[in-house]
């Protein structure tokens, strides 16, 4: 059905280009069907008018960026509106709670939060450094503005080697080069 609204999609080092044909974007915007009506053959000259005049070109601009073993294509967003890394949000606000819980119960040790949290001590250990982040770093996270590489995994990876120094943390985040 939308086959016959895309006539092509080139690739480009900087940019993606999609060709649409006009008169089917017309006809799916007035919700009528995609698909081409069926007239008599054309001349050759009447085709290369109507394909010439007929496409609507729209260009995204995109970069290749590598992200852990894979190459993703990042769309440049132009409102800058992204969302949030749920992975990212959920460690994140686990690593809040525990770490209030601790604050609240200083008498309860790792191992029987770990037991609660069903969880090993060392995942524990790991959220406890979380709420350390600069406040700008959890800012970027919640509002979806991190550096693409970094991720859940990634951030529980890094949880122990985190340094104090927040101007190191978004060093070793990639927040900074």
């Amino acid at each position: 059905m939308l086959m016959a609204l895309v006539r092509r999609v080139d690739l480009k080092p900087d940019r993606v280009e999609i060709k649409l044909r006009r008169q089917s974007l017309v006809e799916l915007l007035h919700a009528q069907s995609t698909a081409p009506t069926m007239q008599g053959p054309k001349s050759d000259k009447e085709s290369a008018d109507i394909q010439s005049e007929d496409i609507l070109t729209l260009k995204v601009k995109v970069r290749l960026q590598r992200v852990g073993r894979e190459m993703r294509m990042l769309v440049e967003n132009s409102n800058d509106q992204t969302l949030a890394d749920p992975g990212l949000l959920r460690i994140i606000a686990r690593a809040h709670d525990i770490h209030e819980r601790v604050m609240q119960s200083t008498d309860l040790p790792l191992h029987a939060m770990a037991s609660q949290e069903r969880v090993t001590p060392g995942y524990i250990s790991r959220l406890m450094r979380l709420p350390l982040l600069a406040p700008d770093i959890v800012t970027a996270i919640v509002d979806g503005k991190n550096p693409p590489q970094l991720t859940a995994k990634k951030l529980m990876r890094f949880a122990l080697e985190i340094p104090i120094d927040w101007t190191e943390q978004r060093k070793l985040l990639g927040f900074q080069k």
